[in-house]
């Protein structure tokens, strides 16, 4: 696009490409919300199983044999001092065997949550580039370039979780709660602002590496940063419009969640659309300016074309100025002038005779150029060149072969 693209004109896009993609996108989306809701059905029930085994399934479940209020205080048993129950990690004991099986599968169900979504993010990518241009259809969805988008999901939850441990360990220095507390404060509003700052990248940057795949990895990461620093006004403008929407349907589903419910359907796919359709336009702003910079008319074409000024001319010394003229002089001049040169002195004049011979860079045989005997002067002497074309002729003729110029 050669002109600067408005919001508006990107929603229209996006609405056109949301057209084109709609059955197949939808049927994506479907597939994959339902493989995830088993995966985390599986996972929870896998996680949380062993609680339901401690005393088994049965109506009268409780946490703990020691929390029944039928079973009577053993004697010599105190309360602490404080909130009258002491709080010790000898509560937590027969909770400790189930913390493996918590945590791995708490894991699992991150690592596998990461990896649906890295294929759903790639397989849309795909198929909205695809409809961009015209209708795509289902098998458009393609994975090319999942490698990089896990790799990316995983260098940025990798990020946040070294940050918020940093956090936690320097949380755990402090003694006094209300320095606690001041401090968490302080670091979950810090925590916040870089999160604000960098949301459209990270909303953006898994696209833009999808569309350049050809680059590495670490190029294609650090290439999204520079792309979000080029366009913060655009992407800013796409994060917004995502959060405005998101905020509508849920003032709307607290009103009717019938109807919020049908909106979040209807705007969910619409809403993963958009970022992409985003890149996509900023792409095409980006393209332009390369391609007139190296298509661009030199000064020479300019000046050969009628219709455009004649630019300045810088001034530049004669080739005849110089007495010694560098050996590739010639060569680039004539290279210049198959595109039309801007210098005003021309590389070549016509002699003033079209059919004469041009100048022979030798010596010419009436001026010897070394001292000669005398037998070999004479001999030069008796030899006759025609003065027109300068080829030569036998003794005593009257005209040229060649040219037929009168001797």
């Amino acid at each position: 696009m050669g002109y600067i693209v408005t919001w508006t004109d990107r929603m229209k896009k996006t609405i056109e490409t949301f057209k084109r993609m709609a059955l197949p996108l939808f049927g994506f989306f479907i597939l994959l919300a339902l493989v995830e809701f088993i995966i985390t059905v599986i996972s929870l029930s896998a996680t949380f199983l062993p609680f339901f085994d401690m005393n088994g399934w049965n109506p009268s479940f409780s946490p703990a044999p020691y929390m029944n209020p039928n079973i009577p205080v053993p004697p010599g048993y105190e309360y602490g001092p404080s909130l009258d129950y002491a709080f010790g990690w000898e509560e937590l004991a027969p909770f400790m065997s189930m913390l493996p099986g918590l945590l791995g599968g708490i894991a699992i169900l991150m690592i596998l949550s990461i990896l649906i979504g890295s294929v759903f993010f790639t397989g849309i990518f795909h198929l909205t580039k695809k409809a961009y241009t015209e209708k795509a259809q289902f098998r458009d969805i393609k994975l090319k370039g999942l490698p990089r988008v896990l790799g990316w999901y995983a260098i940025v939850t990798l990020i946040s979780s070294v940050a918020i441990g940093v956090g936690i360990f320097l949380a755990m220095r402090f003694e006094s709660p209300y320095s606690l507390a001041m401090f968490g404060l302080i670091y979950m509003l810090v925590l916040m602002a870089v999160g604000l700052f960098v949301a459209p990248w990270i909303t953006a940057a898994p696209y833009y590496m999808l569309n350049h795949n050809s680059f590495a990895f670490g190029q294609a990461f650090k290439e999204s940063w520079h792309f979000y620093r080029r366009h913060m006004g655009p992407l800013w403008g796409a994060f917004f419009t995502l959060l405005g929407i998101q905020l509508l349907v849920n003032a709307i589903y607290r009103g009717s969640p019938d109807i919020g419910f049908i909106l979040t359907l209807l705007t969910t796919p619409f809403l993963t659309v958009l970022p992409i359709v985003w890149v996509l336009t900023l792409e095409e702003e980006d393209q332009p300016p390369l391609i007139a910079t190296i298509y661009s008319p030199s000064p020479g074409q300019a000046s050969h074309d009628p219709g455009m000024g004649a630019p300045a001319e810088p001034s530049s010394p004669s080739p005849t100025d110089s007495p010694h003229t560098p050996w590739n002089t010639s060569s680039e001049s004539v290279a210049k002038d198959s595109y039309g040169s801007a210098s005003t002195t021309p590389l070549y004049t016509p002699p003033e005779n079209p059919y004469s011979a041009p100048e022979s860079p030798y010596h010419s045989p009436s001026v010897p150029s070394y001292e000669g005997t005398s037998s070999e002067e004479s001999e030069r002497e008796s030899v006759n060149f025609c003065p027109t074309c300068g080829k030569k002729v036998r003794e005593g003729a009257s005209y040229c072969s060649q040219c037929g110029t009168k001797l």
